[in-house]
């Protein structure tokens, strides 16, 4: 069969190939309904680009303009809708990631045109909205909305959370619960070396090390209140430092680094390659998800799984992974502040266990064979009904 996915990721393109960390591993799990595979997505340019290269030899890779202004949106449209109409009327069977206009154009067609699909809901579009900036607050109300009524009726569907994104947006269709976390927990030795890492931590008085993995140019990732944080404690005599990865523009994070004065504690890394990530985990001691938006974060899964005493907003998918004395109110810098304060060297090993053993839910053969069942079974309803 021939497959269309359309995905709401921006890949990496430097004028002659397309680069990504999280596209290689995502369509591979399509793979199952056909070897023929079409990637809609938008792409930036880039000089040199800061992830693996997508094999061409492996998918075909349709870009889709991004509309970065009402003039961009005005004539962009119909060209977007063009491009997605010709492909899901070629497509055999549509894997669609909801959440961005191209995503609601192929479902659109692919109800036209009687193509099977299926949806994936990774993150809730009104808290992404909602948390930008004031654009966002006027648009929000409309893109809950418009993923509502496209997930109501959507046949087949996999959540990345437990709970959170089948209460706002359920379907009346199948589905199952199934992380896009990609970890695995078999490996030996992880958590002896992190309580081993711990013990020469309280041993040489080293400052704790805190870091948080997420696009750097995106307000409601919400690094700037662990920055905050980091001042505030700076002020009263606590030692911390904060790392932080993920690509982007950091003019925005870097000025308010300069105008608290807290440059000497905190440090934007940018982008890291896939293989160095693991390491960075393993060089923290704290891992804060300071999110506004989420769906399940796997990036504080992943922390989990290397060991790392977790923080992280109550909110979406987050309070499924972390107890509540580690959660906070989004945004609320002095709650962020009350607990990082308190955290002692018992506490540090004391959650290196609990996340390690939790972690282990999100095993990505764990994840990847109940993912791939509920493929094959979608796969076996197309067949029966062709």
């Amino acid at each position: 069969m021939k497959v269309l996915f359309s995905s709401q990721a921006t890949i990496e393109y430097d004028g002659k190939d397309y680069y990504s960390n999280a596209i290689p591993d995502t369509y591979t799990r399509y793979q199952v309904l056909g070897k023929d595979i079409t990637l809609l997505c938008h792409a930036r340019k880039v000089e040199k680009a800061n992830s693996q290269r997508i094999n061409p030899d492996d998918i075909t890779i349709i870009p889709i303009p991004k509309y970065n202004s009402v003039k961009s949106m005005l004539f962009e449209t119909g060209k977007t809708e063009e491009i997605v109409r010709e492909e899901v009327h070629k497509a055999d069977v549509c894997i669609i990631h909801l959440g961005s206009n191209h995503g609601y154009m192929a479902v659109k067609y692919a109800k036209k045109y009687h193509k099977p699909y299926m949806t994936v809901i990774c993150g809730c579009t009104w808290d992404s909205l909602w948390n930008y900036d004031w654009r966002g607050k006027i648009m929000a109300p409309r893109a809950f909305l418009k993923l509502r009524h496209a997930q109501h009726d959507a046949p087949w569907s996999i959540y990345v959370t437990k709970e959170f994104l089948q209460r706002r947006y359920p379907t009346s269709g199948k589905w199952i619960a199934c992380s896009n976390v990609d970890i695995s927990t078999g490996q030996s030795g992880v958590l002896e070396k992190r309580l081993e890492n711990i013990k020469e931590r309280q041993a040489t008085g080293r400052r704790l090390l805190i870091g948080t993995a997420a696009a750097i140019d995106v307000p409601y990732k919400g690094q700037e209140y662990v920055i905050r944080a980091v001042a505030q404690l700076k002020s009263i005599g606590i030692d911390m430092e904060y790392h932080m990865i993920g690509l982007g523009d950091s003019s925005r994070l870097q000025s308010i680094i300069d105008s608290l004065g807290v440059g000497d504690r905190v440090h934007i890394l940018g982008g890291l390659p896939h293989d160095k990530v693991t390491e960075f985990y393993d060089d923290i001691d704290i891992y804060v998800q300071p999110s506004k938006q989420e769906g399940l974060p796997r990036s504080t899964i992943e922390a989990m799984s290397r060991g790392c005493l977790c923080l992280g907003s109550a909110i979406a998918g987050i309070p499924e992974l972390l107890a509540p004395e580690y959660l906070f109110p989004k945004g609320q810098v002095d709650r962020i502040v009350e607990i990082l304060k308190n955290i002692k060297p018992e506490d540090l090993i004391t959650q290196a266990k609990l996340n390690f053993e939790e972690a282990k839910d999100y095993d990505r053969d764990l994840l990847n064979e109940r993912r791939r069942q509920f493929i094959l079974d979608f796969k076996e309803s197309i067949m029966h009904s062709s």
